[in-house]
C-alpha cells in the first residue's frame, strides 16, 4: 500500500485531488477538513488511494477527537461503513457520481483480472510499475474523490461525512479518521485536524470575478489560490435582468489545469444564446465538499462584442412616384439600439455619389421620399449609421444597391477608336475611345478567330466598365489572325451596334512540320535520299546534311529553296562510298524562322572502307616498378592523320574518351587501372582526309591483374 501523498501527475487533472492533498500539511492514509458551524462540527475525509477506499468496506472508519492538550484520542461515532454493494449500486443507476465511487469501492470482475486473464479485445491495458497501481486505478479514484467533492449525498454513501454535535462552544479539538482496526492505536498514518470553536468556518467571498466579451463568448477568470480548503468547485449563475439568476450547470464544475502556471487561477467560457442580444449578468460562487455553496462573487455585467459589419440592412423597393421617390428598406428592430439613424445614398452611374438626406433619419423608421423625382434611372442604397465610440469615431454599414429603373429605349453610339497590339508572348492589349453618352453602364468586348459575322463570342462575360482590357492568348493555335470588337451598354441596358472590327497577326512560334525520310538506296555506287516534303505552308527553305559513322560532325551538303511553290522529294549524294555508316539530316526553316529538324536511320553502305588503324595491342609494361597498360597501333600506309582519341570502358561502364595523342605517335601508356578489372579499349583516327573517316578500330581487351 502506498503512502506519502498522490501521484503529482494527477493534480494537473482536477482540483478535487488538490484539495484533498491540501486537507491537512502532510497527505496521510487518510486526510481530513473539518467546517465549524459554531454549534457542530462536520467532518469531510478522503483515503489516499483506491486500494485504501477498498479497505474501508470491510474495516469501517470511526471518528476520533480529543480536547486541546490531551494526550489520549476518544471515539465519537460509531463504526462508519460504506454502502453496501447493491444498495450503492441501485443509488448509481440514477446518480453518475454515485457510479463511480461504487467501482471504486466494489471493483467490477474485469478490472479485477490479471493481464494474463482474458485479454482484452481492444488492446492490452497500460502496465503499471510492480507495486503501484495502474494510471486507471489512479483516474478513477481521482474521479471517486471528485464525486464525494460535489455531491455531499455520494460522499455520505462512501462513508465519507460526519457531523460532531456533542461540542461545547468554547473548547478546541483536535480531529482525526482512522479505520475501525486501528481504533486503539495512539499514532495511526493518518492526519490531524484542530478546530477552534470560538471560529466559526466563514466561505471566503471572490470579490475578482472578471469577464471579457466576445461576439458569442464571454470568458471568466478569477484567483481560486485563496480558496483552498474551501472550495472543491463552482458554479456560475446568468441573468438578463440583473435580478433573476438561474445556473449555467446543473452541478458544479471543477477548475481543471494543464499547466503550472495556471494553478491559481479559476477559468471558465460561456456562450452566448444564439441571435441573442441582450445585457448579461453573471455572478460566481464557490461550492464546499460539505455540500454548502459560499457567498455570490461581485456581478459581472456585459453584453455580446457587436460586429458592425454583420448588421442586416437590405432595400426593399424603390418607388417613383409624379414628384418624388420613396425609398423602402428592412432593417431588424433588435438592432435599433445600436445605431444612431439612417442616410441615403444615390448614384446615377456608379461615378457620383450624394446622400439624399442631411440630418439622420430615426432608427425606427423604414422609408424615405427623396426632395424631387429624376428622369434618369438611379441606384438607391440605405447606410445604418453607428454610435460614436470613445473616440468620437462612428461606423457604418451601407446595404447593396438597387436599381431604380426608368423608361429609355436608345442605344449609345456605336464605340470608336477601337486598337489592338499583340507582344510575343501572346498577351493583347485592346483599347477604344469612351462613348460621351452619361447613362453609359460599361461596354461588351466580342472575339472571332475567322472575323465572320456569325463567329463572334464575347470576351468580357459581363459589362465592362473600363475602356482598355488585356489578356494573353495561346500561340500554338493553327489561325494566324485575330479580330476584334466592341459595343456600348447603357444603364437600361441598351446597346449600341458593334464597332468596325480591328483585324490582329499573332506572331509566330510554332515550327513547320518536319520531312518524313523513306528509306535510303544505294542502287549503284551513290546513295539515293527520298522524302515526303512538310504541310506547313510557310516552308522557306530545307537544308540537307550528312553525318558519316556517327563522328558527331554533320556536314551540309544541298539547300533547297521553293520553286514553284514546291520542294524536290529526292537528292542522289555526289560522293561515293565504300563500308561506311551514314545518315542525313533535313532542317527546315519557316518564313518567320522557326526551325524543325529530322533525320534518317544509319545505313550501311556496300564495299570495305579504308582503315586507318592495323595491329592495335595491348602490352603489360613494368617501368621502374611502375606497372601499367600500354598500348600500341600502327596507321595505314600514306594517310594524313592530325590526332589519335583513345577510349576506354571499365568492367560494364560506358565508353569513354581518356586521352588524345598527335597523329605522329603509336602508342598509350594508361596507368589508372585497377587490380581484378576489365578493361576495353578503342583507338580513333581523326583525319581531315574523306578517304580515311574517322571511324573506331576494333576493340581491344585486357583482362586480368597486374602480377
Amino acid at each position: 500500500m502506498r503512502k506519502k501523498g498522490y501521484n503529482s501527475r494527477l493534480v494537473c487533472l482536477t482540483t478535487a485531488l488538490l484539495l484533498a492533498l491540501q486537507m491537512t500539511v502532510r497527505a496521510e492514509d487518510i486526510t481530513v477538513l473539518t467546517f465549524n458551524h459554531g454549534d457542530s462540527v462536520s467532518l469531510r475525509w478522503a483515503p489516499a488511494s483506491e486500494a485504501l477506499f477498498q479497505k474501508s468496506v470491510k474495516s469501517g472508519y470511526v471518528v476520533q477527537r480529543r480536547m486541546e492538550g490531551e494526550s489520549r484520542w476518544n471515539t465519537i461515532s460509531e463504526k462508519l461503513l460504506p454502502l453496501a454493494k447493491n444498495k450503492i449500486e441501485q443509488m448509481a443507476e440514477n446518480d453518475p457520481d454515485a457510479a463511480t465511487v461504487a467501482e471504486a469501492l466494489y471493483p467490477t470482475a474485469d478490472r479485477s483480472r490479471t493481464d494474463n486473464e482474458n485479454p482484452d479485445p481492444y488492446g492490452p491495458r497500460l502496465k503499471s510499475i510492480p507495486g503501484e497501481p495502474s494510471f486507471e486505478d489512479e483516474m478513477l479514484y481521482v474521479m471517486a474523490v471528485f464525486s464525494c467533492d460535489i455531491s455531499i449525498k455520494v460522499a455520505k454513501a462512501a462513508a465519507l461525512h460526519f457531523v460532531d454535535k456533542s461540542v461545547i462552544r468554547t473548547a478546541k479539538y483536535q480531529y482525526r479518521v482512522v479505520f475501525s482496526e486501528d481504533e486503539g492505536k495512539a499514532k495511526a498514518d493518518v492526519g490531524v485536524a484542530n478546530v477552534d470553536m470560538s471560529r466559526i468556518t466563514t466561505l471566503p467571498t471572490t470579490n475578482d470575478f472578471e469577464g471579457a466579451f466576445d461576439e458569442r463568448h464571454v470568458q471568466f477568470q478569477w484567483a481560486i489560490d485563496k480558496h483552498t480548503g474551501y472550495y472543491s468547485a463552482y458554479n456560475i449563475e446568468r441573468s438578463t435582468d440583473g435580478v433573476h439568476f438561474s445556473e449555467l450547470r446543473s452541478r458544479p464544475f471543477v477548475i481543471a489545469y494543464t499547466k503550472d502556471e495556471l494553478k491559481d487561477l479559476g477559468i471558465f467560457r460561456d456562450t452566448f444564446p444564439e441571435d441573442d442580444e441582450h445585457i448579461y449578468y453573471y455572478r460566481l460562487k464557490g461550492y464546499s465538499p460539505f455540500g454548502i455553496y459560499g457567498p455570490y462573487s461581485n456581478v459581472v455585467k456585459g453584453e455580446p462584442k457587436f460586429n458592425f459589419d454583420k448588421l442586416p440592412i437590405k432595400v426593399d423597393t424603390v418607388i417613383v412616384g409624379k414628384k418624388n421617390e420613396e425609398i423602402k428598406w428592412s432593417f431588424e428592430k433588435k438592432y435599433e439600439r445600436k445605431i444612431k439613424g439612417f442616410l441615403i445614398s444615390r448614384t446615377p452611374d456608379h461615378k457620383t455619389f450624394k446622400y439624399e438626406n442631411t440630418e439622420l433619419i430615426p432608427p425606427q423608421k423604414r422609408s424615405f421620399k427623396t426632395a424631387q423625382k429624376y428622369d434618369e434611372s438611379q441606384y438607391y442604397a440605405v447606410i445604418a449609421v453607428g454610435k460614436e465610440d470613445k473616440s468620437g469615431k462612428r461606423k457604418e454599414k451601407q446595404s447593396s444597391y438597387v436599381y431604380s429603373f426608368r423608361s429609355d429605349t436608345i442605344p449609345p453610339a456605336i464605340p470608336s477608336g477601337l486598337k489592338a497590339t499583340i507582344d510575343s508572348a501572346g498577351v493583347v492589349s485592346i483599347s477604344w475611345d469612351p462613348n460621351n453618352e452619361k447613362d453609359i453602364q460599361g461596354y461588351q468586348l466580342y472575339v472571332s478567330n475567322s472575323g465572320k459575322e456569325d463567329e463572334y463570342f464575347t470576351l468580357t462575360d459581363t459589362i465592362y466598365p473600363q475602356t482598355s482590357y488585356s489578356y494573353q492568348i495561346p500561340l500554338n493555335t493553327l489561325t494566324n489572325t485575330i479580330y476584334y470588337r466592341v459595343n456600348a451598354i447603357d444603364n437600361n441596358f441598351n446597346r449600341s451596334q458593334w464597332s468596325q472590327a480591328v483585324r490582329l497577326s499573332k506572331p509566330d512560334t510554332i515550327p513547320p512540320v518536319p520531312v518524313v525520310f523513306e528509306f535510303i538506296e544505294q542502287p549503284g555506287e551513290k546513295v539515293l535520299v527520298r522524302w515526303e516534303n512538310s504541310p506547313s505552308e510557310d516552308v522557306s527553305y530545307m537544308v540537307l546534311a550528312r553525318q558519316i559513322d556517327d563522328t558527331g560532325h554533320i556536314t551540309p551538303i544541298k539547300r533547297f529553296d521553293k520553286k514553284k511553290k514546291k520542294f524536290a522529294t529526292s537528292f542522289e549524294d555526289p560522293e561515293e562510298f565504300k563500308g561506311v555508316r551514314v545518315r542525313y539530316f533535313m532542317t527546315i526553316y519557316d518564313e518567320v524562322g522557326n526551325v524543325s529538324q529530322t533525320h534518317t536511320e544509319m545505313f550501311q553502305t556496300k564495299g570495305t572502307r579504308p582503315g586507318c588503324i592495323n595491329n592495335l595491342k595491348v602490352v603489360l609494361t613494368n617501368l621502374e616498378d611502375d606497372k601499367h597498360v600500354r598500348l600500341t597501333w600502327d596507321a595505314a600506309p600514306g594517310t594524313n592523320i592530325k590526332r589519335f582519341v583513345i577510349y576506354k570502358k571499365k568492367d560494364d561502364g560506358p565508353m569513354l574518351d581518356i586521352a588524345s595523342v598527335r597523329g605522329n605517335t603509336m602508342f598509350y601508356d594508361d596507368p589508372r587501372l585497377t587490380v581484378g578489372s576489365v578493361y576495353n579499349y578503342i583507338v580513333r583516327p581523326i583525319s581531315e582526309e574523306r578517304v580515311c573517316p574517322a571511324v573506331y578500330s576494333e576493340e581491344v581487351i585486357f583482362q586480368g591483374s597486374l602480377k
